[in-house]
């Protein structure tokens, strides 16, 4: 099928879509054990936190949820993957009472899916069984609590398999930024990005293309966390990147897509949440003046403000 992209809208957008993963994420890495202490901070306080700015600038964001924080720690699920969660702390990969959070924030956020056990869907490493098994239980689970899953993040940002998720309800995905070093080996892709943000690159807005009926809306920014190497980079950059992509999607009627996972505010916690609180003012700002739209993944396509009709998107050859 011919993909299709949204050439014109009548506004710009802000999104914010958030990996809620908690140890999922790690837990098959070497490097697991250094994020326990971090996922303990972001249950215990960021998660908290980061609902208090989203209501306070009335931001409904996408929250990526991985399925098994659904669950209980009574309840498990038959599938290979799954028993990762027998490896750890019970609190580091159960959370209905995270999600619960979610939900009744006072500003209605979306319930995404992650996958379910945080499994990597590239078709190279993923069979379609196996994607079919972890999106099946995703939309149970999620349906047990009245949730309708219409976004999808993939783990890892591996792309694949979009039939499956087409047919299980799915309507967009994050999809990769369009950075030049997107392709490259792990170690260029990681000097790309701390050049970005070294230099403070405007980072690009975006336009949300169809192919196979599911949209893909990509990232824009990630909104780098300050553990390792990019601990000695100024959350000030960071900032300042995020209102030239704001400022750019404005410019260009696009999106600005900004994208990251709670723990990536666990290190440097009071920093990293002064710096998302300058960039949700900054993007209240263009809305009060009208120039910006603030919407979740779900809320975009198709929309009106991108030029086309819901006939008309679901008419591409």
């Amino acid at each position: 099928m011919k993909a299709h992209s949204i050439s014109k809208r009548h506004q710009a957008v802000f999104t914010v879509s958030i990996d809620f993963e908690l140890m999922w994420g790690t837990a098959d890495r070497p490097y697991s054990a250094d994020f326990r202490s971090l996922c303990e901070i972001e249950r215990r306080e960021v998660v908290d936190r980061l609902l208090g700015l989203l209501q306070e600038y009335d931001i409904s964001a996408t929250w990526g949820v991985v399925g098994y924080l659904f669950l209980d720690r009574s309840e498990n699920v038959n599938l290979p993957r799954a028993a990762i969660a027998h490896k750890g702390p019970a609190e580091l990969f159960h959370g209905p009472d995270l999600v619960d959070r979610i939900r009744l924030c006072k500003v209605k956020q979306e319930i995404g899916s992650h996958s379910f056990c945080h499994i990597e869907m590239d078709e190279s490493k993923c069979s379609p069984l196996a994607a079919e098994s972890e999106l099946a239980e995703c939309v149970r689970q999620a349906g047990k609590l009245g949730i309708e899953l219409k976004s999808f993040i993939f783990p890892r940002n591996l792309v694949g398999h979009l039939d499956v998720l087409k047919r299980h309800g799915f309507t967009c995905y994050r999809g990769p930024e369009p950075h030049w070093y997107a392709k490259k080996r792990r170690a260029i892709r990681r000097l790309g990005h701390l050049f970005e943000i070294a230099a403070a690159k405007t980072p690009p807005s975006v336009v949300p293309h169809e192919e196979g009926g599911i949209w893909n809306i990509p990232g824009s920014m990630l909104f780098t966390p300050s553990f390792g190497a990019r601990r000695c980079l100024p959350v000030w950059m960071r900032v300042l990147r995020a209102r030239r992509g704001l400022d750019r999607a404005v410019s260009r009627n696009e999106i600005f897509h900004l994208w990251f996972h709670p723990t990536d505010l666990a290190c440097r916690v009071d920093a990293m949440m002064d710096g998302l609180r300058r960039i949700f003012e900054h993007a209240a700002r263009l809305r009060e003046s009208g120039q910006l739209v603030i919407r979740p993944m779900g809320d975009l396509v198709p929309d009106p403000d991108f030029g086309v009709s819901e006939r008309e998107a679901q008419l591409v050859a």
